[in-house]
């Protein structure tokens, strides 16, 4: 059986970082089974110009987020306190320096090897004391269950880390499957888009034909409205309104009619928005019927709204439909007799918003609005030729 010295540095050999031949001093293991000083292993890597890798047996960890092994640490904390007073100096020992006499007790108070003479000093009186062995079997006992402890816990991080993985794994596979079916979703979704955008287009060619010539009527027009002398453009020039642009109410707006009314009939034409200040376009019956295009701003952006107010609804219908884009073209198509209108993107050839089916019986005007709080110079509506 091997002698307490003996155990004690087999057991400080097993806990000595290779790197800085010092007790380990918050360790780490790494995925081959060695472990080092945290401090040690990534000065170690840092001044490594190949790939990391363990200095001990040179394989190549696939992962970096290493925890400290909190277990191994108090292991070599341990292992560190049963250090001998003997061991410190190597010349004496075995023998009792003042009574030279051989030291075959282990005082568990200073954890120190003492003579018998020393036990039986005042120092000593109180203190535990074992024969060597005694203290041998109790450290090689302490520290079996330690190690027992400590592999049990590290079992069981093994065993949750391990479960992590698979979790992982399975809510990835998830992630992944999920995706490709919104991909594909968004594929076929894509792909009724542009058929719908070529029917569109050509439907936009085909209600172009119903394209009617339409002019401002003065004799409508809000105070403030500045109207060109070819009845074609509208700007506000009246007093500034400090009024918000986020209300969908009409009140808010400068507003002028147009010359011509339609009943029974089709017909279609294109409004050149302005880019900087609020506006809607839309038909009217009168000021409490009506069917328009709106914007309303939002976190210094304008957004476009489908609002229709009618007594057939029993509530105002409001539409959300997209961001406003600059130098907006909006074309507008009335359909009297099946009851339609439509708002369509006249560049990028889309339709913006269609309201639903509605019965008409009274002739329909168009109608013309700009913001009373204009933001620049250049806030000018205009009815295409």
């Amino acid at each position: 059986m091997a002698s307490c010295p003996e155990l004690i540095q087999d057991l400080q050999g097993e806990l000595i970082c290779s790197i800085c031949r010092e007790y380990f001093k918050d360790p780490i293991s790494i995925e081959c089974g060695h472990s080092f000083c945290h401090s040690c292993l990534l000065e170690r890597w840092q001044k490594a110009t190949t790939p990391l890798s363990c200095p001990e047996c040179n394989s190549v960890p696939q992962r970096r987020d290493f925890q400290t092994n909190v277990y191994l640490g108090r292991l070599a904390t341990i292992a560190k306190q049963l250090r001998p007073r003997c061991l410190q100096y190597p010349e004496g020992y075995g023998m009792c320096e003042v009574h030279q006499k051989v030291q075959k007790l282990f005082c568990e108070d200073d954890q120190s090897l003492i003579c018998v003479s020393c036990s039986q000093l005042q120092e000593h009186e109180a203190h535990k004391l074992y024969c060597v062995d005694e203290a041998a079997e109790n450290f090689r006992r302490k520290l079996q269950e330690t190690t027992i402890h400590l592999w049990r816990k590290t079992g069981k991080v093994v065993e949750w880390r391990a479960n992590e993985k698979m979790k992982f794994a399975q809510d990835m596979k998830g992630v992944l499957t999920r995706n490709e079916s919104v991909l594909q979703k968004k594929k076929i979704e894509n792909f009724h888009i542009n058929m719908m955008r070529h029917s569109i287009s050509g439907l936009i060619e085909r209600i172009f034909s119903f394209k009617v010539d339409i002019t401002l009527d003065c004799n409508t027009a809000d105070p403030g409205l500045i109207i060109s002398e070819d009845l074609k453009s509208m700007r506000y020039g009246g007093i500034q309104e400090e009024v918000p642009n986020n209300t969908g109410r009409l009140t808010d707006f400068a507003k002028v009619l147009a010359a011509q009314s339609f009943i029974s009939t089709r017909c279609y034409w294109e409004v050149e928005v302005p880019n900087n200040t609020g506006w809607c376009v839309g038909i009217c019956k009168n000021s409490q019927d009506f069917f328009m295009l709106m914007t309303v701003q939002k976190h210094n952006h304008y957004h476009l709204y489908a609002i229709a107010q009618h007594n057939l609804y029993s509530q105002v219908h409001k539409k959300y439909c997209q961001i406003s884009v600059p130098n907006l073209k909006v074309g507008i198509f009335l359909d009297y007799e099946r009851g339609e209108i439509s708002f369509y993107h006249v560049k990028n050839r889309y339709l913006i918003y269609t309201f639903p089916t509605i019965s008409f019986s009274e002739q329909l005007t168009p109608f013309f609005c700009v913001s009373k709080k204009v933001l620049t110079n250049d806030c000018s509506l205009m009815i295409c030729p």
